[in-house]
């Protein structure tokens, strides 16, 4: 992938992040073939997530997302086996090679924050530095870091 804005193929989100409907991470993308993504989830206590390629709503750039609830998926893909490299494309066992539907992009649902209509301090200006656990303002972030400090034992 160059950009978020190319499209990418369905092996390049190998590892990716998955969310559904309800903006629930689920894991990440293990292998794909044609007409499944299997999501992997957790470490010690593995799930995976045998999920039909129609339930695909797209790529945002960062997430692939779903159009199904998180309780949706636990019911009905969950499954207790790793998915087989002869009929998956799987990360370092990349037996299986056949093409792919175009893969749907979407709007991306994170929006970085603007800092553009932050005015930049003149040096001459007084700075005052506010903690932004208590809101209590210091002059100096000498004392700044003493505070917080003292206030995270």
């Amino acid at each position: 992938m160059n950009s978020k804005t190319d499209s990418p193929q369905w092996i390049d989100l190998i590892d990716k992040s998955v969310h559904t409907s309800d903006d629930i991470d689920i894991g990440d993308i293990e292998a794909v073939n044609k007409s499944f993504i299997v999501v992997k989830r957790g470490f010690i206590n593995i799930h995976y997530y045998y999920i039909p390629i129609s339930k695909v709503e797209g790529w945002d750039g960062h997430v692939l997302w779903l159009n199904i609830t998180e309780q949706f998926v636990k019911d009905k893909y969950e499954r207790d086996r790793t998915p087989d490299p002869n009929y998956y494309y799987v990360k370092d066992y990349a037996y299986y090679s056949e093409l792919y539907s175009p893969l749907p992009l979407i709007p991306s649902r994170y929006i970085a924050p603007s800092y553009a209509n932050i005015a930049k301090l003149e040096e001459s200006a007084p700075r005052m530095f506010r903690c932004d656990l208590c809101e209590q303002v210091f002059s100096s972030e000498e004392e700044l870091n003493k505070h917080v400090k003292d206030i995270s034992h």
